[in-house]
Parts: structure tokens; C-alpha cells; sequence
């Protein structure tokens, strides 16, 4: 339970910090008249206001309109003390600009994400944009000195196309140590051990997709003894699950489902010891001698999967995420008559995405 309750503060951070990152867009306005009124508007939004200082900086935030990235023109009207910017999607019409100002057009059409920078740089006869994914160097706004490279994002929209993914966690059985243990009343074991998994996804779209993954699910241990005897049982498993995706990006995060089927190879081994008896038999002692045993039994099936996740891209390459799946386990042993599994296993991981494309 508490390493559920962490996942889920993890994921609860990974959705706030994302719909934070959503509401971050930056407009700076640069080397505009000290003391000048700037004013912003989004599309047929209220306009938002500030003051330059002495250097003549400015600083306003805007919302993305759609919750992924949007397009949008500029418009720049300078009226003396007053600068207004307009941000406007394709298809919307600016705000008529007044008698007294002179209106700058923006040719180009920006690409305006969870994490995007515009610099209006007023220096010259001509206005011109910056734009970074990210926070703006200092230098670029150094009275104007607009020459430092342009930094790379710290975060990033969720890619689509193919990624490779390895991750590692805590597998857990539903009642394997409940059936091993049966009505003994020394027993005793556990029913999580390590687990890890690596495989390949491919987005489609932001929004469906599918992966496959190969991975150790997960060791349960139990021990017990009785009249006479005593034994060891372990059961290991691994699994090859095969699923669709659909997930909801929300700025650099992208929550997910995803359902589908998982085929399991499990091996349940016993080593069971008998203690030597003494019986007698017409007045004579005699000792039966004990002994161990080993028994293996494997089952292999297909059955569902259920599951869901978080992932955060850090930038267009590299994302780490937490997963939670939940799998049905049951077949019957292999070449045997009798005997088999059937449980449920719950699987929490930790894990990186590597996105393999530009």
C-alpha cells in the first residue's frame, strides 16, 4: 500500500508540473521605451498588461488555447508609450489597430507549445521573434544582443513514432503463497519480488498507439513444515505482453491506458524434505528412512492485460514514466493431467522512454 500511495504522488506530481508547464508560455518584450506600457492579446482574449523597465524588458505569460500546441501569428503595434502585441491562430482576425500606430505583420507562422518562448525584439526599424523551447538566454536580453544560440528544451510535447523503453519495479502475486501453504499453519512467504521489463512502443498519433515487452514479472517464495517434513516452493515467471494505448498528453506529460494480452511462462518448484521415521514392527525397532524431492511444474497462457501510466518528456529524446499493469495468469501444467496456475499478478515499474527519430 505504500508504494501504491507513492506512485500515486508521483503521477499526481507528473500531471501538476505538466499543467503547469501548459499554463508557461512566456512573451518578452524587448528594448521597448523604459516605463512603456505592453499589452498582450490572445486571439479575441482580454488583453493582459505590464510596464517595461529601465532596460526596456517586459515580461507576460499566456495560455495555450488547445492542450497540446497551436499556431499563431504576431502583430506588433507600436503607439509611443503603448506596445501591443497580438497573438492570433490561423483563421482569426487581429484587432484593428489605432490611428496613431504603426502596425507591424509577422510573415512567419510559430509553432507555440507547453514550453515556448517568444522574444519581440522592437531594436531597429524592424520588429523581429525569437523563439526557444525553454527558458530565453539571459544574453538575449542584454539591450538587444540577440546572437547567443538558442538553448534546447528542457521539456518537451509527447512524440509519436517508435521508442524504446526499459524499466524496472516490484511484481506482485495475488495468493501464491495462499495456495502453496494450503492449511498448514507454519508457513510462511511472500508474494512480490523484483521485476523488470524492456520493449518497443509506437505512437501513431499523441492520443493511440501500441508496444510490445519482454520482461522477469515477478518471484514468489514460501516455506513450510508439518509432521515429518518440510519444504521450499518458488515460483518464477516472466511474460511477453502485446497491447494498444490510448493517452491524453497534457503539456511534456501524457497519462495512458492501455489493455491487451500477456503470454506467461511460469515454473513452480518444490524441494521437499521427509525426516527419517522409527516405527516398530512385531517388538522390532525399525527407521524408515526419509529423503528429498524436488517437483517442477510449468505453465505457459495467454490472457488479458490491464494497466495504465505517466510519462514526462524531459525533451524530444528521453522521458521517464510509472506504470501500473494488472494480469490474469492461468493454464495448466504442461504435459500434466492435473495441477497449473491460476492467480493474478500486479506489476508497478519505474522506468525511461528513448524516442528514436527527430
Amino acid at each position: 500500500m505504500r508504494l501504491l500511495w507513492f506512485v500515486m504522488c508521483v503521477c499526481a506530481l507528473s500531471v501538476t508540473a505538466g499543467a503547469g508547464a501548459a499554463r508557461a508560455q512566456t512573451v518578452i518584450v524587448t528594448n521597448a521605451p523604459a516605463g512603456s506600457t505592453i499589452e498582450l492579446q490572445l486571439n479575441t482574449e482580454a488583453a493582459r498588461m505590464t510596464t517595461a523597465d529601465s532596460n526596456g524588458d517586459a515580461t507576460i505569460t499566456v495560455g495555450l488555447p488547445r492542450a497540446d500546441e497551436t499556431d499563431v501569428r504576431f502583430f506588433v503595434d507600436l503607439c509611443g508609450p503603448l506596445v501591443r502585441v497580438s497573438l492570433v491562430n490561423p483563421g482569426v482576425q487581429p484587432p484593428p489597430s489605432a490611428t496613431n500606430c504603426s502596425r507591424n505583420a509577422i510573415p512567419n507562422l510559430f509553432v507555440m507549445r507547453s514550453v515556448t518562448t517568444f522574444v519581440v525584439d522592437l531594436a531597429g526599424s524592424t520588429v523581429s521573434i525569437h523563439l526557444t523551447q525553454g527558458p530565453a538566454p539571459r544574453s538575449w536580453l542584454a539591450h538587444g544582443a540577440l546572437t547567443a544560440p538558442t538553448r534546447k528544451s528542457f521539456q518537451a510535447a509527447p512524440p509519436t513514432g517508435l521508442m524504446l523503453f526499459a524499466a524496472g519495479g516490484l511484481g506482485m502475486f495475488g495468493n501464491a503463497v495462499a495456495t502453496t501453504c494450503g492449511n498448514l499453519t507454519t508457513c510462511t512467504g511472500g508474494n512480490s519480488g523484483g521485476a523488470g521489463a524492456a520493449g518497443a512502443a509506437y505512437w501513431i498519433t499523441r492520443f493511440v498507439g501500441g508496444e510490445i515487452a519482454f520482461g522477469k514479472r515477478a518471484t514468489a517464495i514460501a516455506n513450510g513444515s508439518g509432521d515429518g517434513f518440510r519444504f521450499e516452493s518458488t515460483l518464477n515467471s516472466r511474460a511477453i505482453t502485446v497491447a494498444g494505448m490510448i493517452g491524453a498528453p497534457v503539456g511534456p506529460v501524457r497519462l495512458y491506458g492501455l489493455a491487451g494480452g500477456n503470454r506467461h511462462h511460469a515454473t513452480f518448484t518444490t524441494t521437499e524434505t521427509i525426516d527419517d521415521r522409527t516405527v516398530v514392527v512385531d517388538g522390532v525397532t525399525q527407521t524408515i528412512k526419509g529423503g528429498t524431492q524436488v517437483f517442477d511444474h510449468t505453465t505457459e497462457g495467454w490472457k488479458w492485460l490491464l494497466g495504465g501510466g505517466v510519462e514526462t518528456w524531459v525533451n524530444k529524446s528521453i522521458a521517464f514514466y510509472v506504470e501500473v499493469q494488472r494480469a490474469r495468469l492461468k493454464a495448466a501444467d504442461i504435459g500434466a493431467t492435473e495441477g497449473g496456475i491460476d492467480d493474478h499478478l500486479m506489476l508497478i515499474v519505474v522506468g525511461a522512454r528513448v524516442h528514436l527519430g527527430r
